[in-house]
């Protein structure tokens, strides 16, 4: 049996430090944007991104929109 000396790696921690909960959906996953304190993963902002998007176009009379 050889023995060899024990070594921990600085960045064990730094991914698990990367993931937080997202306000949104609540996944642990790495924040893509933060407003008032909130943070959010890139699928919710994406989501909010279209949402968004969704009001608009409801807001204006003369686009029409065949989505279903």
């Amino acid at each position: 049996m050889k023995w060899l000396p024990l070594q921990l790696e600085q960045d064990w921690g730094a991914n698990h430090r990367a993931l937080r909960r997202c306000h949104g959906c609540g996944a642990y996953a790495r924040p893509a944007e933060q407003v008032n304190g909130i943070l959010r993963c890139e699928r919710c902002v994406e989501k909010a991104r279209r949402d968004r998007a969704r009001e608009e176009r409801e807001g204006d009379p003369t686009i029409v929109d065949f989505s279903v």
